[in-house]
């Protein structure tokens, strides 16, 4: 007798099988009794006819009553193309109910209209629902597929704390009171990242685990305060080696997950990304890119244009070959302008003549821009006036607004990218230093002597000094980010000073980091992937909550255990 196996065909008629699940549908026919049962993601038809001793039972059951059935599987009637199983039923035989359920607060089916809020607070009943079984099942191939790739590779599999000492800088993080010393406390974890280099610095040649990290900040569609990547670190290597065991890891992902063959995934720098797609983390699924019109109006006789360029501002444009309308153009510049953009133009270009904010440009003006943008067909011209910074990172944000409405983002193209030599530093709103990925981070050999050399003035371009690091981005999102890391205590200590760390900061905060860098460390570097964010992009999913069991609300709160809770005095 089969045993709870709902795998079952049209091979399998004829046989006994003794099935246990929920119910997912009952219905009564004249003298017959129809019922789903469901497990997993698996579906079949039972039938008790009014002569069965079962039939009294079966008359009582519920949607989610939990059901042993026993009986001989036998063809169905009338087939069910929708179903799986829809060739055959159970003739039930023996029936028992398991566990009764009272009336759900929301219907477990996948055309679910349940509020998120809803489903979040009770979970576990929304896990019941096919589309989330599936993607379980998924999560658990996807976390083996990863673990099978790197044992082949020979990395060992190490997990480390997540309750650690404060980290200076960087993310919010969550407290973690000591019952014993009242007066102090730990943080969860933010990521793995001193404790995968301390096992570089221990001997540990090639490390890898499914991290889980904790960040208290807002979340987002692609962020939570609490989600999980795959980390890794490596001694003796190189950016090269990195990227490449990615690029492999990558190429069964896709093959596994999607069918799809990847090829070369490109590499594309830090200026170009910014500079061609207004974002370190562009979308190549189109094409689109921005351009610079600013010498084409330096004498222009549009007034307001030639204000803001005499200001030092810049022109930054992209084109599309599709003429949008005045209202679609008027809802992205109030997006734009709500972000803080400050100059929204734009212009309807066809047979040579434009129209909109550049409608008194000169002939050689528009000649100049359709060459330069290299324009064969009519369409919309979007730009911002700006300083360059600011110019390319809202036109960069046009670019996407843009192309979501013409729906030039397909969810089923994938377009992996990654994006390299990041500056080591920005700043930040405040004027501040701030390392662009961490402190850990180095920087080009050939440029490490300047960080002895240079004063850090006002007007410094930070962007000169380039770091071994490097992203890799899919569909416009970030999902992984490594470099190289500093392997020698006194780079160490000149980049926390130049981030503002006093001496007797540096020491409290990582002197205990630093004595390690004195014990003949090796070089080493590694990269942490999203998990969350990459199934959810493969997945097709609005948010990484969509790929995560039981996931916080957009918020931050837990629905189902209603928490956080209030301190007790």
């Amino acid at each position: 007798m089969e045993n709870n196996n709902f795998n079952l065909n049209k091979k399998n008629i004829g046989s006994e099988v003794e099935l246990k699940g929920w119910i997912n549908k009952s219905r009564r026919m004249g003298e017959l009794i129809f019922f789903d049962i469901r497990n997993k993601n698996k579906l079949i038809q039972a039938v008790v006819s009014s002569q069965s001793k079962s039939f009294k039972i079966a008359n009582s059951l519920r949607n989610e009553f939990v059901v042993l059935v026993k009986g001989k599987i036998i063809k169905r009637k009338k087939p069910n193309p929708l179903m799986e199983t829809g060739d055959i039923e159970i003739d039930v035989s023996d029936l028992k109910i398991i566990n009764k359920s009272i009336q759900t607060p929301m219907l477990i089916k996948e055309e679910t209209d349940a509020l998120e809020q809803k489903r979040l607070q009770y979970r576990y009943l929304d896990l019941r629902r096919f589309s989330n079984q599936e993607m379980l099942i998924k999560r658990s191939n996807f976390n083996k597929l990863i673990r099978n790739f790197f044992y082949e590779n020979d990395f060992i599999e190490i997990e480390t704390p997540i309750i650690t000492k404060p980290t200076f800088g960087g993310a919010g993080e969550f407290k973690v009171i000591s019952s014993t010393e009242t007066d102090k406390y730990y943080s969860l974890v933010q990521s793995p990242q001193l404790y995968k280099q301390l096992l570089m610095y221990g001997g540990v040649n090639k490390y890898f685990q499914i991290a889980k990290c904790f960040r208290d900040e807002k979340s987002r569609s692609d962020r939570q305060i609490e989600f999980t990547q795959l980390d890794m670190e490596l001694s003796f290597t190189s950016q090269k080696e990195i990227i490449n065991l990615i690029n492999s890891l990558m190429i069964k992902i896709f093959k596994e997950f999607k069918n799809i063959n990847l090829s070369k995934i490109p590499l594309m720098t830090y200026k170009e990304a910014i500079n061609n797609y207004g974002s370190d983390k562009p979308d190549i699924r189109f094409e689109n890119k921005i351009f610079d019109l600013t010498t084409i109006f330096e004498n222009t006789s549009i007034e307001f244009i030639r204000k803001e360029i005499n200001k030092k501002k810049f022109i930054k444009a992209v084109f599309f070959e599709k003429e949008i309308s005045n209202s679609e153009i008027k809802k992205i510049q109030e997006i734009i302008k709500s972000q803080g953009a400050k100059i929204f133009a734009w212009g309807k270009l066809k047979d040579g003549k434009i129209s909109g904010s550049f409608k008194d440009a000169s002939n050689e003006e528009i000649n100049l821009i359709i060459e330069k943008m290299n324009i064969n067909k009519s369409g919309t011209l979007f730009t911002i006036i700006d300083e360059n910074k600011n110019a390319l990172e809202f036109i960069g944000r046009i670019r996407l607004l843009v192309a979501e409405k013409l729906n030039m983002l397909n969810p089923e193209e994938f377009a992996l990218l990654w994006v390299i030599d990041f500056p080591l530093f920005e700043k930040n709103s405040d004027g501040k230093i701030e390392s662009v990925h961490n402190p850990f981070t180095s920087i080009k050999e050939e440029l490490r002597n300047e960080l002895y050399e240079l004063e850090f003035s006002k007007n410094y371009d930070l962007s000169k000094l380039i770091s071994n690091s490097y992203d890799i981005v899919l569909n416009g999102t970030e999902i992984g980010g490594g470099a190289i890391r500093i392997s020698n205590k006194l780079d160490q200590e000149k980049i926390f000073e130049i981030l503002g760390l006093n001496k007797e900061e540096i020491q409290e905060n990582f002197g205990w980091f630093l004595e390690s860098q004195e014990y003949g460390i090796p070089t080493h570097g590694g990269i942490a992937l999203g998990i969350d964010r990459i199934l959810s992009i493969i997945l097709n999913k609005e948010t990484i909550r969509d790929v995560i069991a039981f996931p916080k609300t957009s918020h931050g709160t837990d629905e189902l255990t209603n928490s956080p809770i209030k301190l007790k005095k």
